[in-house]
């Protein structure tokens, strides 16, 4: 009775690990198309809250309009830098 717990267990283990976790070749895929299109939308909606907030500048309002319908990486580098080097 036991081994047969710890034989079922092992292999439900197996088939939830190979379910889990995608193969190589659609992992490469997302990773080289998905993942920039995912982190592109995570960026717009970051502008989209930042442009919510109405104590921002004038300055940043407009610089944060301009790039919200930018590329994903206009979007990041506002994000990571353009954001604070925009006048105050």
């Amino acid at each position: 009775m036991m081994v047969t717990r710890l034989v079922a267990s092992a292999s439900s283990r197996r088939s939830t690990r190979s379910s889990t976790h995608p193969p190589p070749k659609k992992l490469r895929t997302w990773l080289e198309t998905g993942y920039r299109l995912a982190q592109a939308e995570d960026d717009r909606v970051a502008v989209a809250r930042i442009l919510a907030d109405p104590t921002i500048s004038a300055a940043l309002r407009a610089a944060a309009e301009d790039v919200i319908d930018g590329t994903p990486e206009e979007l990041r580098y506002f994000l990571e830098t353009g954001q604070y080097e925009v006048d105050k």
